[in-house]
């Protein structure tokens, strides 16, 4: 199962009309099952939804109410869900694990800890090169180190474009051959973040979704290698974006109304 953040259906579905190049997506549409839209949960971003598509159950059962606990006085130091003992109902891996099944994850939300046979951690704290020091440590004993053996440096956490995702989908890639296998949960980031910083359909997000397809299909290509045709991919996102030409401030209109008072109109 592979998340692509940020992922709207008609990025795929509607390819032309968006002047998109994305075969390789294009590939599951014509020749598997696709969905034109799903319900999302609420709070719908990005730590919540994820945990939900490996739960089945809502961010109410799950736990996971928000990208990062709530933290008024900055005393987590801006931390995120990021452990999996705060998820409250069974992941996809703790059942395949008591199946006996072999379970592998690279850089999905919520996994510091999970109960994932061969697992490369979404974390960091720093934003700095440390944080690779401390993904290694959370992650597989030994797994990182043998990785990167063959393929260089892991790109930490905090890098979400697609510069660090072409990296991760050689993880991703090498993961599936190298460790075969029978469930692997894989994030990639990069669409989303270009949405953040540049808007849907804009030049450099479409870019950047035809990159991130050459991905999917090197993917694919892997699992082809590993398994020939006994395999099954999921491609999930956990939320779209749309575009947005103006902002309401609630706090200046109760502000108005004399509901709130600045803390420079205290006295």
């Amino acid at each position: 199962m592979i998340s692509i953040d940020g992922l709207k259906p008609d990025y795929v579905t509607e390819a032309e009309k968006h002047s998109l190049r994305v075969p390789n997506l294009k590939r599951f549409v014509t020749g598997g099952a696709w969905a034109a839209g799903v319900t999302g949960v609420s709070p719908t971003v990005t730590y919540p939804s994820h945990t939900t598509l490996v739960t089945g159950v809502s961010p109410a059962k799950h736990g996971i109410i928000n990208n990062s606990p709530l933290d008024p006085f900055g005393k987590n130091l801006g931390g995120w869900y990021w452990y999996a003992e705060d998820i409250k109902s069974p992941a996809l891996w703790d059942i395949a694990g008591k199946a006996g099944l072999v379970t592998a994850s690279i850089d999905w939300p919520v996994t510091v800890g999970a109960n994932v046979g061969f697992n490369i951690v979404q974390y960091w704290r720093g934003a700095n090169p440390d944080d690779h020091k401390l993904t290694r440590a959370l992650s597989t004993s030994g797994l990182l180190d043998q990785a990167e053996k063959d393929l260089g440096s892991y790109p930490t956490g905090y890098l979400f474009d697609i510069e660090a995702d072409s990296r991760r989908a050689k993880f991703i890639a090498w993961m599936i051959e190298k460790k075969r296998p029978h469930l692997l949960t894989a994030y990639l980031s990069s669409l989303d973040e270009e949405q953040h910083h540049t808007a849907p359909y804009s030049d450099t997000t479409r870019r950047t979704l035809e990159r991130l397809d050459a991905l999917i299909g090197e993917i694919r290509s892997a699992a082809d290698r590993a398994f020939g045709n006994r395999y099954v991919i999921c491609i999930v996102s956990d939320h779209g974006h749309i575009t947005a030409d103006r902002e309401t401030h609630l706090n200046a209109a109760l502000q108005q109304a004399g509901l709130i008072q600045l803390d420079e109109q205290k006295s």
